[in-house]
């Protein structure tokens, strides 16, 4: 097992003697000499630090009495700096320092431990303190600020992708960069078509990348789905069954989106699929760092989460929290689908109180969106309302208290609508004004 990295020494210390300003910041991140595998390094940083201390200045003048003063070379010094690299951001690399000394740490503790050295609970516990306050420090750049260095945020002016529904994003804007939303409702209630259109369709018809993952689905399944609500009224065509006539998407409309669909959309392939939270994250990360700004998970229930047999609840808070960050390392958005609990007898209204799981996996999210069913006995009652209602209960970003919206859905375009501009929306998998003549019968 790796256990240090001395490239990754040589380019804090030459940051280091460098910089002040990263210095500083190295001090506030809790970094000590211990940290260094190599004790040339640990001298050399414990001079660096004795030399600001008594000189206020890490210059390299005056810092090359200190390094004599611990009997290090001058020359040992010079060739760090000629081997560095100014970085503007050392964070990952001070990261990666301390992850070794864990690494170094629990490697003495084992041995410790099998030689007799401790013997005592204390001394375990106290030995395991140790291990976890140098793990509490990565990540954490210990950085305080004063709020005449912050910018006021805008809600305005900062990127978003709308819903796609004029009545939601009159009050919503759209979902801000950064954030992560829970979508949930009963099932056969239309989340998959909610997601299909507002999470999906809507971002690739605005240039951003999607990538799906939906365990529960084949990827016949996702596409036979997806590519009606996508498709343009022109691509649908008459046929029959049993006598029966019905519309659906013909192979023209089906070889313009395979086109235009190609690079905006990833999904994995059926065989490969995970239920696994590391490996999610994993592909995650990989694909954000390809451009990927949208990703959707369908659903929270069907990932095995690390440590769910230890505290099912306490696993499922770490996980919407590790989404949340990774929204907002990669400005990407997050939708996460979570399933609603058991309703009472004769209970249909949905409150986010109703999500089955931790209460934080509402907490942390930015916003909290249902979709449900509109029954005849509701529709007797009231109405005005239609189809479908969608009602957000959270919006942390723009402060808005819940509102609902009530919807109409097409079968044959499953598209959720208010109007004839939403259900003949064109999402832009074809230019027509540069319509091109496809030479291709229909498969009737």
């Amino acid at each position: 097992m790796k256990n240090h990295n001395l490239e990754v020494e040589t380019q804090v210390l030459g940051n280091c003697i460098s910089s002040k300003d990263i210095f500083l910041k190295v001090l506030d991140k809790g970094i000590e000499p211990e940290d260094f595998y190599s004790t040339n390094n640990q001298k050399l940083f414990y001079s660096l630090i004795e030399c600001f201390s008594m000189k206020g200045t890490t210059d390299i003048i005056t810092f090359y009495y200190f390094l004599e003063k611990h009997e290090v070379q001058r020359t040992y010094a010079t060739n760090i700096l000629t081997e560095t690299i100014n970085f503007s951001d050392i964070t990952p690399y001070l990261n990666e320092l301390l992850n070794l000394r864990m690494v170094r740490e629990r490697i003495k503790f084992a041995k410790d431990i099998q030689s007799g050295v401790i013997s005592t609970d204390e001394e375990i516990q106290r030995r395991l303190e140790s291990i976890d306050f140098i793990k509490s420090k990565v990540g954490n750049d210990n950085t305080i600020t004063t709020l005449d260095k912050v910018k006021i945020v805008d809600i305005y002016t900062m990127e978003k992708i709308p819903t796609g529904f004029k009545e939601i994003d009159d009050k919503l804007l759209g979902f801000v960069t950064g954030s992560l939303s829970i979508i949930t409702g009963y099932n056969a209630n239309g989340k998959s078509t909610l997601i299909n259109q507002m999470c999906i369709a809507e971002s690739i018809s605005r240039g951003y990348k999607v990538f799906a993952y939906s365990p529960e689905l084949t990827n016949s399944n996702l596409k036979s789905w997806l590519y009606p609500t996508i498709a343009d009224a022109d691509h649908f065509i008459t046929k029959f069954y049993n006598g029966n006539k019905y519309k659906a998407l013909g192979n023209v409309g089906i070889k313009y989106i395979d086109n235009w669909i190609k690079d905006k959309l990833f999904i994995y392939t059926d065989d490969s699929i995970t239920s696994s939270e590391k490996q999610l994250m994993q592909d995650m990360n990989r694909l954000a760092q390809q451009g990927v700004k949208v990703f959707i998970i369908d659903n929270l229930m069907k990932i095995e989460l690390e440590d769910e047999r230890k505290d099912k609840l306490t696993a499922q808070k770490k996980f919407v929290n590790n989404l949340k960050n990774f929204a907002r390392k990669y400005a990407a958005i997050v939708h996460l689908v979570a399933h609603l609990k058991k309703p009472e007898k004769g209970e249909s209204k949905i409150s986010k109180f109703d999500i089955a799981g931790s209460g934080d996996i509402t907490n942390l999210a930015d916003y909290v969106i249902s979709i449900s069913r509109v029954s005849k006995e509701d529709r007797d009652k009231n109405p005005i309302l239609k189809d479908s209602v969608i009602k957000v209960m959270k919006d942390r970003i723009k402060g808005n208290g819940e509102f609902a919206v009530t919807l109409s859905y097409d079968t044959t375009r499953k598209r959720f609508y208010s109007n004839n501009l939403e259900l003949n929306k064109e999402y832009g998998y074809i230019n027509n004004l540069e319509l091109v003549q496809v030479e291709m019968g229909e498969n009737l």
